[in-house]
């Protein structure tokens, strides 16, 4: 369980570093987030009409094969059998994300009051990092989800998809404007540049989910 933990922080903490996500809402500007990188500048956008369609078409082609497998497990049968094994992820996880998702909700409320009220910058600082630590809390507790559950059908559709959506949505600048950094999904899968992955994939699912 305590390795768990540490490995889910590791995580986070490491993408906090890299991709600098506690500072995603100044980062986005019509719909993009751009960013340098190894001296090319670097964006990630919205997806189009025909992208959405690409998307979907790709997902439902992966979710037909991975059905058929029958050596992965639906989320629900492998939260059964963690249970089993007294690790409960509903009251462990699920639970506390809950409660911090609402706790959350409730200061942004009450930070949106106070930035109404013209209030001195001190209290409003206060607020924004009472927010940042719950996110990064809740950040920690779905990627324990996420370990526990990397081989379930819904984890590696959703991982697919994520790869799919950073392809799509990727793109660089170059002397004839912006163009895509990936030819092909194949292409991206390739990519040898871990930190650049990261950077972009971060950015592209928190851009579409926003």
């Amino acid at each position: 369980m305590e390795d768990r933990i540490q490995e889910a922080e590791r995580i986070v903490k490491k993408m906090e570093k890299e991709t600098e996500l506690s500072k995603i809402e100044e980062l986005i500007k019509d719909n993009k987030i751009s960013f340098e990188h190894n001296d090319k500048k670097y964006r990630t956008r919205l997806l189009n009409l025909a992208e959405k369609e690409e998307l979907d078409m790709l997902r439902r082609k992966k979710f037909g094969q991975l059905i058929k497998d029958k050596d992965i497990f639906f989320e629900k049968d492998l939260i059964i059998q963690y249970k089993e094994k007294g690790i409960d992820i509903e009251k462990e996880i699920d639970a506390k994300i809950k409660i911090i998702t609402a706790e959350e909700f409730d200061l942004q409320i009450k930070l949106g009051e106070v930035i109404s009220k013209n209030e001195s910058e001190t209290i409003l600082k206060n607020y924004k990092e009472k927010i940042e630590q719950l996110r990064l809390q809740r950040n920690i507790l779905s990627t324990q989800k996420i370990l526990l559950l990397t081989y379930s059908l819904e984890c590696a559709l959703e991982s697919f998809v994520y790869q799919i959506i950073t392809y799509l949505s990727s793109e660089v600048q170059t002397e004839n404007g912006w163009v895509k950094v990936f030819k092909s999904l194949e292409d991206f899968q390739k990519c040898e540049d871990e930190k650049l992955i990261c950077k972009l994939g971060s950015y592209a699912v928190l851009l579409q989910q926003l």
